[in-house]
């Protein structure tokens, strides 16, 4: 009988695992957790909405739609073909098309074809959630605490620049300021510099391409500051710092070239409008009085104490962080670092005073590409990363020791006399106008917050504080006082006055569905003010004018004259009431706003059979206006190839397919001649002809032509640009050398180096 051997030996005993949560992820865990309780009114209300003024609503919430839509229909969004007849994403830079955050945004599905309000508020926070993460990042790289860092990061995130600036390309820009010190230090201290010298440039790259070119510039400044300090630091050139410095800035323009290439191919065929009483060209220094109007004016340094009241950029920080910021000044102003921080806000302030600052008027002056950032006060993002770093230190600071207990004692008073000194100006005021406010109140918000900061130092003090409960307070102090500023912005929408920016771009969606069941494809102008002209780009619809830059030859052309819009192939109108005789009617909207239909404007393609040289733009304006019919057969051309020509002639064209970057065109030609696109001629786009290249060339100084022989031939345009193509394989470079260049670096690093 078989014996059975189950039972007989006993089972190995099971060894328990126990998993242990990374220490390191606490503390960036706590700051999402706060940075998305702070947003509150976006995340979990929807009540609020932070896009809504007249540039946010009017101008970035359209370019987003259009870009969103182009991506999740397999395209990348190279060409906006909805404003002044067709223009570069990337050249125009501002729509943030290079900036890999924002292609997540616009990957997310969309809810009746357009972004989700949700996506929008979400992707909103993560951006100041990175703000935070990366100057908690830089604080522990310096040594920092936990505690100290996570308070500095969300000074940094929530206040100051980051958090009161609320266009995304430059905040998207500014949030890389923290990692672009941490990896310059980082290579200073030799913590694999050649790794860190290239993530710097990195990082600063990463500025460059999330669209607008003001933090970048001022970015660039600094560090270019730093690495000249610590260059000759000792007295003489450090030949080892200056080649980490050439590597680093090597890197910043490599990554940034997908964004720098094209906006400079853009800027130097467009127009500007910077402040002054006419539009710039890319040659054109911007005058230095438009940077003394944007500066921050000597009284907009009370605005870093002060809620409400700052001009051109909100520097508000608060006299919770100020009064870190100054503690860590004064009580640890041995440590390098501390000096290092403290020269960078004073540089971003005295840069940022702008016409009242010499120094900013001298760099101005010498430094190369300087006077397009035509707001000084921006640089006040130099200050804030200063001041946070600087919390950080005052966090770790309070208490070290006899000689730190004074200072605390100092601060302290001095904080407390503050707010006595404003509380009594202000009770005076307040009784004074027998109780009358007609003014921003949040300045009392302002006395408060000193007050309890006043009372939280003494308490530390006096011992009658842990360090763990004076810094859970030191938090929620914070996050009261500049949650009066960052909160504020946010418009409520049952508030009119701020809703109606909105309203403007996304609004009248009935309008849109009946222009989308024409036969197109056709132009659509607005003449009311109550649908903005970048209505196109939120709802697919093109429009000649819109708000943004303009090529010259776009301009040129001016198409608000009723003969170019014909030309143009304005078919429709959005207004209350027809402002030309020979419109009419064909829609009325739930809102009162009319469709009119002009049916007489050319066609978006035609063929022409003559071609008539003219020396410059303003012959062809004339003839636009006096016998703007001729050019249905006519073509005007600096310098025109040869045609043979035609006496009779009944040609047949249709647009097949139209596409952001792509065209396609049938054509029946009786004879020999030129197939007119009323599209705007640029730089990248090319042409086929039944599959085999065909020169573009440059027709009623603004418009593309191609010659087509007799015959039925099929037409091809396609956008193939050449300096996205070479700015897109520079960032790719760019960024592949540098992970090639860390991970070589962490793997020669000792293990205790890597781990430490």
């Amino acid at each position: 009988m078989a014996i059975s051997h189950v039972g007989l030996h006993p089972r190995p005993h099971r060894t328990h695992v126990k998993l242990k949560w990374p220490s390191s992820l606490t503390f960036p865990l706590v700051l999402l957790l706060i940075v998305t309780c702070f947003y509150w009114k976006l995340v979990f209300t929807y009540q609020y909405d932070w896009i809504w003024g007249p540039d946010l609503a009017d101008q970035i919430l359209p370019w987003f739609e259009e870009q969103a839509r182009q991506l999740q229909h397999s395209q990348f969004p190279l060409w906006d073909p909805h404003t002044w007849l067709g223009q570069s994403f990337l050249g125009q830079a501002q729509p943030g098309t290079a900036y890999p955050l924002n292609w997540i945004l616009w990957l997310i599905p969309r809810h009746h074809g357009h972004i989700q309000m949700w996506a929008l508020q979400w992707y909103y926070v993560m951006i100041h959630y990175m703000a935070a993460l990366f100057c908690y990042w830089l604080c522990r790289d310096l040594g920092r605490s936990r505690a100290g860092s996570l308070v500095a990061g969300l000074a940094f995130a929530l206040a100051g620049y980051v958090g009161n600036i609320d266009w995304p390309q430059m905040v998207n820009a500014a949030v890389w300021a923290p990692l672009v010190f941490m990896f310059l230090l980082r290579a200073v201290r030799g913590t694999r510099p050649w790794s860190s010298a290239a993530l710097c440039g990195l990082c600063l790259g990463m500025a460059w391409l999330a669209g607008h070119h003001q933090v970048p510039i001022f970015l660039t400044l600094a560090s270019a500051g730093v690495w000249i300090y610590y260059m000759l630091k000792d007295g003489r050139l450090n030949w080892h710092i200056a080649r980490l410095a050439a590597a680093a800035m090597i890197f910043a323009p490599a990554v940034g070239a997908l964004q720098i290439i094209p906006a400079r191919e853009y800027g130097r065929l467009a127009l500007r409008w910077a402040g002054a009483p006419y539009p710039l060209r890319w040659n054109d220094v911007i005058p230095y009085y438009i940077h003394q109007d944007h500066s921050l004016h000597p009284n907009g340094m009370l605005a870093i104490l002060f809620p409400g009241i700052g001009t051109n950029s909100d520097p508000f920080f608060g006299v919770v962080a100020v009064s870190l910021a100054l503690l860590g000044l004064v009580l640890c102003w041995k440590q390098p670092a501390v000096k290092l921080f403290a020269a960078i806000a004073l540089g971003g302030l005295l840069y940022a005073l702008g016409g009242n600052s010499v120094f900013q008027g001298f760099i101005y002056s010498i430094v190369p590409w300087v006077e397009k950032a035509r707001v000084p006060a921006m640089a006040t993002l130099l200050l804030h990363v200063g001041l946070a770093t600087l919390a950080a230190f005052g966090v770790d600071s309070l208490g070290a020791s006899e000689s730190s207990s004074r200072w605390l004692r100092r601060i302290n008073i001095g904080v407390a006399g503050f707010a006595a000194l404003l509380g009594g100006i202000l009770l005076a005021v307040y009784f004074g106008r027998q109780m009358a406010w007609n003014v921003d109140d949040r300045v009392f918000m302002t006395v408060l917050a000193a007050t309890l900061m006043a009372a939280l130092l003494y308490a530390w003090r006096t011992g009658n504080l842990t360090q763990r409960q004076a810094v859970t307070l030191l938090t929620m102090l914070l996050l009261l006082e500049i949650g009066n500023e960052a909160g504020f912005m946010l418009a409520d929408r049952n508030d009119w006055g701020r809703r109606n920016f909105i309203e403007k771009a996304w609004g009248n969606g009935d309008l849109a569905e009946f222009l989308h069941k024409q036969p197109g494809p056709f132009r659509v102008e607005t003449q009311t003010e109550d649908i903005v002209r970048n209505w196109g780009d939120f709802y697919n619809l093109d429009f000649v004018q819109a708000q943004a830059g303009v090529t010259v030859t776009a301009i040129s052309l001016e198409p608000h004259t009723a003969p170019t819009k014909k030309l143009l192939g304005v078919k429709y109108a959005l207004a209350a009431a027809p402002s030309d005789g020979d419109h009419h009617e064909v829609f009325a909207g739930a809102s009162g706003i009319k469709v009119y239909e002009n049916p007489d404007v050319f066609p978006r393609a035609w063929a022409v059979h003559q071609l008539v040289p003219i020396q410059a733009a303003q012959e062809v304006r004339e003839f636009i206006n006096d016998h703007v019919d001729e050019l249905r057969w006519k073509a005007l051309m600096k310098t025109p190839p040869s045609l043979r020509p035609c006496a009779v002639f009944d040609d047949k064209v249709a647009v097949t397919k139209y596409s952001p970057s792509n065209v396609a065109i049938d054509a029946i030609m009786s004879c020999d001649g030129m197939v007119v696109l009323s599209d705007n001629f640029y730089p990248g786009w090319y042409a086929d002809v039944d599959g085999k290249p065909a020169p573009i060339y440059e027709v009623d100084v603004a418009l593309r032509g191609v010659l087509v022989p007799q015959g039925t031939h099929a037409i091809t345009f396609r956008y193939r640009p050449r300096s996205v193509y070479l700015g897109a394989a520079l960032t790719l470079a760019g960024m592949l050398s540098a992970a090639v260049i860390t991970i070589f670096s962490r793997r020669k690093a000792p293990f205790a180096e890597i781990h430490k």
